[in-house]
């Protein structure tokens, strides 16, 4: 399957500026997930250019950002490197032997397994974050609402089905192109996975899912979401199932 590849500069250049959603839907809502995170370890898996991960060590967390693309992490280190409590490194989420066992209270995901292009891949990231996180440990993630992606056109996202796209065709392909702040657009070709998936493959994981928040825009936000009816991103919170002896 072919997704967006994170590895031109220009499109990373680009994508920089910010999807229009994160700063004033995504974000905050997790960030209110998550509550007082003083001194708590976070993963921030596929971090991209690392505003959330920012965010994270803001508020007082020990934040590592990683992501498959070299580039993503040049430029992080570049822009970020100077802030405390906060450090990226190039890996590959399906694979972080060299990270401890139970050793992260939080495990972040934003809108990275929709850029993830096989079942077996998004299953050995869950696997990977089950293994690294504490027992009483949390994992957010987020995706395309599912109704946002049934819809053509939303506030922010416009979304074009692919050849042979069906919703409950694990894997099917589908472009989305997103409004930034700066009012320009960028175009990502994505992956979609069922609803029904992700709690199985949680499940086998060792994990389940706490709640699912559809969020909404913040006080404050541009115009163009005042009047949002169509939930345009899903966060699934996630705790790790307890060990049966």
């Amino acid at each position: 399957m072919k997704v967006s590849e994170y590895i031109d500069r220009e499109f990373l250049e680009r994508y920089s500026k910010t999807p229009l959603l994160h700063p004033y839907v995504v974000f905050p809502a997790i960030l209110r997930l998550m509550g007082d995170i003083e001194g708590r370890r976070v993963l921030d898996l596929g971090c991209g250019y690392g505003d959330l991960s920012v965010l994270m060590a803001e508020r007082g967390a020990l934040v590592t950002g990683i992501d498959i693309s070299e580039k993503w992490m040049e430029m992080c280190r570049k822009e970020h490197g100077h802030i405390e409590k906060l450090g990226f490194r190039t890996a590959d989420g399906s694979n972080l032997g060299d990270i401890d066992g139970r050793s992260f209270d939080w495990g972040v995901m934003n809108m990275v397994l929709l850029n993830v292009p096989t079942e077996e891949k998004v299953r050995r990231i869950f696997g990977e974050i089950s293994r690294v996180l504490r027992d009483d440990g949390h994992l957010i993630f987020t995706d395309l609402n599912p109704i946002c992606l049934m819809i053509p056109e939303t506030s922010a996202e416009n979304q074009t089905h692919l050849p042979g796209f069906s919703y409950f065709k694990d894997g099917s392909e589908y472009r989305s192109k997103a409004l930034l702040t700066d009012g320009s657009t960028i175009e990502f070709t994505d992956i979609h996975w069922t609803l029904e998936s992700y709690t199985r493959w949680l499940e086998n994981a060792g994990m389940y899912v706490r709640r699912i928040i559809e969020p909404q825009p913040i006080e404050g936000a541009p115009g163009i979401l005042r009047d949002y009816r169509i939930p345009e991103h899903i966060i699934f919170l996630c705790g790790k199932l307890p060990h049966i002896p």
